[in-house]
C-alpha cells in the first residue's frame, strides 16, 4: 500500500506541475512536455528495483518501451481527431484505444520476433520465457 500512495503522489505531482507550467507559460505546447514526463515508470523502475532486483526491472523496462511508443500513437490519434471531429472528450477516448491496442500490437510483434529468434540466442520476453 505505501508503494502504491509512492506511485500515486509522484505521478499526482507530475500532472499538476504539468497543469501548472501549461497555465504559467505562454507557450502552451511547453505543457505538452511535461505533460508526457515518465514519472510513473521512473519511480515503477526505482521501485521494482528495490523490492525484485534487475531481472524483473529489465522486464517492465521492455513493456514500458512498448508502452512509450503506444503514447506517441495515442497523441497521433488524440490529435488526428481533435482536428477532424473537434470534440475533446471523443478524441481522448480515441487516443487511450490507440495507445492500448498499438502498445499489445507492438508487444506481440517483438513476440513473434523473440519466439522466431529463440534458438539463435534471441531476446526473450517474460511470456516467451515461460513456454
Amino acid at each position: 500500500m505505501k508503494l502504491a500512495l509512492i506511485k500515486f503522489s509522484v505521478g499526482g505531482l507530475a500532472v499538476l506541475i504539468s497543469y501548472i507550467v501549461s497555465v504559467i507559460l505562454p507557450w502552451k505546447e511547453f505543457g505538452g512536455i511535461f505533460a508526457t514526463f515518465p514519472a510513473v515508470f521512473l519511480v515503477s523502475m526505482c521501485i521494482t528495483g528495490m523490492q525484485f532486483g534487475n531481472e524483473v526491472a529489465m522486464h517492465v523496462s521492455r513493456g514500458a518501451v512498448f508502452g512509450m511508443i503506444g503514447v506517441m500513437f495515442s497523441i497521433l490519434a488524440t490529435w488526428g481527431l481533435l482536428q477532424a471531429i473537434q470534440m475533446w472528450l471523443v478524441s481522448i477516448i480515441g487516443g487511450f484505444i490507440a495507445w492500448f491496442v498499438s502498445a499489445v500490437i507492438i508487444f506481440e510483434i517483438v513476440e513473434l520476433i523473440a519466439h522466431k529468434r529463440r534458438g539463435k540466442n534471441g531476446w526473450k520476453t517474460e511470456r516467451s520465457n515461460s513456454k
